[in-house]
Parts: C-alpha cells; sequence; structure tokens
C-alpha cells in the first residue's frame, strides 16, 4: 500500500491544492518500508493526480480540500482521509493503527474508494 500526505515541514498541509510537496510512504502491512518526497510543481488537478498515479499512492492524508479536488480523488481510485492536521508521522501512524478520522471540513467523513462515506463514530 503507498499513502500520500501532502506536507508543508513536518505537518500535514493546510490545503492539498496548494501544498509544494507530497510525502509519499510505502507501507507493508503495518511498517513503513520507504518513504519518498516528492515535490509538486503545477497546482493543476489532474497533473497532482498523474503524479498520484504514477507512484501507485492507494490512500490520501490531507488538511483542508476543495471539493471538487475531494471529489476527483475519490473518482480516481483514492481512498481519501480529509480535514485533519497535525505532524506527518502522527497521522501516518494513527492511519495504520485504524485510529484516524476525517476532520470537520466539507462532510466530516472518511471517503471509501466507491464515493461513499462513513460516519464517524458518535461522541
Amino acid at each position: 500500500m503507498k499513502i500520500a500526505i501532502p506536507r508543508y515541514e513536518e505537518s500535514v498541509a493546510p490545503c492539498f491544492e496548494y501544498s509544494a510537496t507530497m510525502a509519499i510512504f510505502t507501507v507493508e502491512g503495518t511498517e513503513v518500508v520507504d518513504q519518498i518526497d516528492v515535490p509538486i510543481r503545477s497546482r493543476v488537478a489532474f497533473d497532482r493526480i498523474r503524479l498520484l498515479r504514477d507512484h501507485g499512492v492507494d490512500t490520501v492524508i490531507c488538511g483542508g480540500v476543495q471539493e471538487v479536488y475531494e471529489d476527483m480523488l475519490c473518482a480516481h481510485g483514492f481512498c481519501v482521509v480529509s480535514w485533519v492536521a497535525g505532524n506527518v508521522e502522527d497521522l501516518l501512524r494513527d492511519f495504520l493503527r485504524g485510529r484516524l478520522r476525517a476532520g470537520s471540513g466539507r462532510l466530516g467523513q472518511h471517503r471509501e474508494t466507491t464515493g461513499q462515506s462513513e460516519q464517524p463514530p458518535a461522541v
């Protein structure tokens, strides 16, 4: 599995469509076996999606994201966990442990590749 997180320094970038670097993690089981940081030179949605597909990414964990970008990512088969904030390593660890939930952005929901949403647990 490959997981992409747009990053700004050591944190998830606050806005997917304007991030300049994408951290891409290769995961086997629950272990990270490789990481690369890929510079992003284009703000065009299709270029970002192409970059993710070219690197074999399955899941995108991101901060804020415009509806159109999130819809495009889901339509292209990516699992999207959006509207999260924090340290990239912490977010990745929480995701791999099944503890990461989408934040309170557009829908406040974790969107699977089917385009359907999973309600976060009630508090």
